[in-house]
């Protein structure tokens, strides 16, 4: 009699552990879909204000350091952009898609000559309070990676580019 007890116990206390669990993987780090009707009304303006040609195409929301966010992914011409904002509408950061030959002349050069046999996949150029940096990723030796480069063309750091 004690035997189904203890197993509906011990099957309650794993769905527990296994809910609890799930709740913290889904926190902070991972940003929860957000319908476009839902962004708040100082975000939609602070984006259109900035990006008046935009066409809104998707939009999440999370938590980093304890600060929420709202990003909003736009479309402008062809160009996908990704803007991160507080909820109140101050934005935070700027991440668009370029392409390679808008780079400063300072980071193709760089580029170049740091990975010269390089396919590059991707460029963004991300603006966070000041000057631009500029993620590349890249494919070399069968290996992708991301590049970050100052504004300035100074190598910054690169990192596995887990696809």
């Amino acid at each position: 009699m004690h035997c189904p007890n203890f197993l509906n116990r011990l099957l309650v206390l794993t769905a527990i552990v296994f809910v609890a669990g799930a709740t913290v993987a889904m926190s902070a780090d991972d940003p929860q879909p957000l319908a476009l009707n839902q962004v708040p009304k100082a975000v939609r303006d602070a984006v259109m204000k900035r990006f008046p040609e935009a066409k809104p195409q998707s939009a999440a929301q999370g938590t980093e350091d304890n600060r929420p966010y709202i990003d909003v992914i736009i479309l402008v011409k062809t160009q996908k952009i990704w803007v991160t904002c507080d909820p109140d509408g101050t934005i935070r950061v700027v991440d668009r898609e370029i392409s390679v030959k808008d780079l400063p002349q300072q980071v193709a050069t760089t580029l170049n000559k740091k990975y010269p046999a390089a396919t590059i996949r991707l460029v963004n150029e991300i603006t966070e309070d000041s000057a631009p940096v500029y993620d590349i990723a890249i494919t070399i030796n069968k290996k992708n990676l991301i590049a970050t480069f100052a504004a300035s063309g100074e190598f910054l750091e690169e990192l596995d580019d887990e696809l």
